[in-house]
């Protein structure tokens, strides 16, 4: 078992299997190594079906050897389900199941098994301890140090937030054999906008991790979590970049045809500048990530960005844009008016799909 080096105050831990064979011995050191049926602890496990189906019983055993029987809740995977409405379940089940402070909130999942679990945690009353077990590329890059957690409304993305308490995290990379096809794009495109801002080398590591069984990926989540801490240092507005359009194509479509991945990809490729687009066409192919946006019009994707302006919702919000300036370029934080926000989403809009418009800017910078 290592540790990771996530740049938070809480604990990370990694290794093959470790999920299954330490989550309840860490649990036990924290009550002096004590019987934890004797401390009368309870146990919640928050997770998605598909997980639960697969590690679920392996999980448990760790914990009914220590004569604890687990409470299993499972909630629907994906960000069309990362709403109210299941955490408000998830709080029911809390309720009824009686944790209190002595006891354990553990999610077990994806980004959004993480998200709605953390949600839940922070709001119920019984003030529960809670632990992270990612299963997912993106969970594991985002969750280790993430200190928020978010939640959409209807076709909107983050709409609500809460600060994460996690105690500690267990990263265990043979979840990632299980991933389904869909959302291995997700965790792809979290690192690919650490390595836009901070690390460039992670495309290289990011396409040598997907060519091999990643059975050790400490070095790699601990240069992943390096650039982020290097961007948080900076600017941690900077972590937007690309949001913007990735949002509205996942808006459009209720987050239905494309996946949290794959919207953010097609925008930070949109975002790029011209000179770096063949480079990262060619990490894209390698990852099997998209470059075109399909399936909807030009005028459809503009037109949402318009009304989430009109509405207030993305007014005011500052952008990321590449600037160069006598030879060198960075990426900066920039604070258009409406006009000019629309016209530098616009532009980068064309970037990803097969219409152009006529008012958009050409010398816009990305």
């Amino acid at each position: 078992m290592d540790r990771l080096d996530c740049n938070r105050s809480y604990d990370c831990f990694t290794g093959s299997g470790i999920a299954e064979e330490f989550v309840a011995g860490y649990i036990l050191e924290q009550y002096d190594n004590k019987d934890l049926s004797g401390q009368e602890i309870k146990i919640a496990i928050i997770s998605d079906r598909q997980v639960s189906a697969y590690y679920y019983n392996a999980f448990e055993k760790q914990f009914v050897v220590r004569n604890v029987k687990p409470c299993l809740i499972t909630v629907d995977e994906g960000e069309q389900n990362k709403n109210l409405s299941q955490v408000n379940n998830v709080i029911k089940e809390l309720t009824d199941f009686g944790l209190n402070g002595n006891d354990w909130i553990i999610a077990l999942g994806g980004g959004a098994v993480h998200d709605i679990a953390a949600f839940a945690a922070s709001l119920y009353t019984g003030r529960s301890r809670y632990i992270a077990v990612p299963t997912t590329l993106s969970s594991m890059a985002e969750t280790s140090c993430s200190d928020r957690a978010f939640l959409n409304s209807g076709s909107r993305k983050n709409t609500a937030s809460v600060p994460v308490a996690q105690t500690a995290v267990f990263i265990d990379p043979k979840y990632l054999s299980t991933v389904p096809k869909k959302y291995i794009p997700n965790g792809y495109a979290q690192i690919i906008r650490y390595a836009l801002l901070s690390d460039f080398g992670l495309l290289t590591a990011l396409i040598e991790l997907s060519d091999s069984s990643p059975s050790d990926i400490r070095v790699f989540l601990n240069r992943v979590y390096a650039a982020r801490a290097a961007i948080d240092r900076k600017n941690p507005a900077l972590l937007t970049l690309g949001s913007e359009l990735s949002e509205a194509i996942e808006g459009y479509f209720r987050f239905m045809n494309y996946s949290e991945g794959e919207a953010l990809a097609l925008s930070l490729y949109a975002t790029v500048p011209d000179k770096a687009k063949a480079a990262i066409a060619a990490v894209y192919i390698k990852l099997n990530l998209p470059t075109e946006l399909k399936g909807v019009s030009f005028n459809a994707i503009m037109n949402s960005l318009k009304e989430s302006y009109r509405k207030g919702s993305s007014a005011d919000k500052p952008l990321v844009c590449y600037e160069e300036k006598d030879g060198r370029g960075s990426w900066e934080i920039r604070n258009p008016s409406t006009v000019e926000a629309l016209e530098i989403l616009e532009n980068r809009l064309k970037k990803i799909t097969a219409v152009s418009s006529p008012i958009a800017s050409n010398d816009e910078k990305s």
